[in-house]
C-alpha cells in the first residue's frame, strides 16, 4: 500500500519538527539554507557600506584609511569625527598629514650672510628669474671639456 510520501508512518505523532512529508521537509531545508545565504549576503553588504562611510569620514579629516579598522562604533559621521578627535588628542597629531620640512627652511649652522644668499637664490628660483650674464658664463665654463671650450666660454663674457 502507498504511504503517500511519508517515509515513516510511526513518527506522525512525534514531536520532531521535521516530521511530515519528505517534499515539505526538503523544501523547508532549502528555504532555511536560502534564508541563511541571504542573511550572510545582507550582512556583508551592510559591513561594506559601514566601512565605506567610516573610511570616507576619516579621509575627509586627513586620516589614513587604515585607521578605519580600529574604529568599532557606529558609522555615523559625527561619531566617527568624535572618535578621531579623541584619538588625535590621545596619540597626538593635528592631522593625518605627516610633518614635512618646509621648503623655505635653511640648514642650521650657517652664518646670517650665507643664509641670506641662500634665501635669495631660493626666492629667485621660485620666481623664475633668469640667470644673469655672470651665472650664464659660469655655467658655460663648467660645461667646457677642453681648452677651446674654455676659451670660447671666456670670450662670451662681456
Amino acid at each position: 500500500m502507498s504511504n503517500w510520501g511519508i517515509e515513516d508512518d510511526t513518527s506522525l505523532a512525534g514531536t520532531n519538527e521535521n516530521t511530515g512529508p519528505k517534499a515539505l521537509r526538503d523544501a523547508y531545508d532549502a528555504m532555511k539554507q536560502q534564508n541563511q545565504e541571504l542573511q550572510n549576503g545582507l550582512a556583508a553588504v551592510q559591513k561594506q557600506l559601514r566601512d565605506q562611510s567610516v573610511v570616507g569620514t576619516l579621509s575627509e579629516l586627513g586620516i589614513p584609511a587604515t585607521a578605519a579598522s580600529e574604529y568599532k562604533g557606529e558609522a555615523d559621521p559625527a561619531k566617527v569625527r568624535e572618535w578621531a578627535t579623541t584619538m588625535q588628542s590621545i596619540f597626538g597629531g593635528g592631522s593625518g598629514v605627516p610633518n614635512t620640512p618646509s621648503v623655505d627652511s635653511v640648514p642650521p649652522g650657517l652664518d646670517p650672510a650665507t643664509q641670506q644668499q641662500l634665501q635669495q637664490m631660493q626666492d629667485a628660483g621660485q620666481q623664475g628669474q633668469p640667470l644673469g650674464n655672470f651665472e650664464a658664463a659660469a655655467g658655460r665654463l663648467n660645461d667646457a671639456t677642453d681648452i677651446n671650450g674654455l676659451i670660447s666660454a671666456w670670450s662670451t663674457i662681456k
